[in-house]
């Protein structure tokens, strides 16, 4: 899942562009899989996209959904002084 439709195309697209030549060779790696059918490249919009809750900061709103998407629940944890 992408949610970076360029990244998507430049996977797809084996032609080099002047716009993609700052890329090294060796993260062309995802180009040859897409090309050889190992791994499918698919659009996922930002909003949906779950590792974004790992890897970006996010609005308290976004930052719950997708916590919530990835299974993770808030715990009540009750400190052995307030027992």
């Amino acid at each position: 899942m992408e949610d970076n439709q360029g990244a998507i195309a430049i996977a797809h697209n084996p032609v080099d562009h002047a716009r993609t030549k700052h890329i090294d060779i060796r993260y062309h790696f995802v180009r040859e899989a897409v090309q050889e059918r190992f791994v499918e490249l698919k659009y996922c919009s930002s909003r949906n996209m779950i590792a974004d809750l790992l890897t970006k900061p996010l609005s308290g709103e976004q930052f719950k959904r997708l916590r919530q998407a990835m299974g993770l629940d808030v715990l009540n944890v009750v400190s052995k002084s307030a027992k």
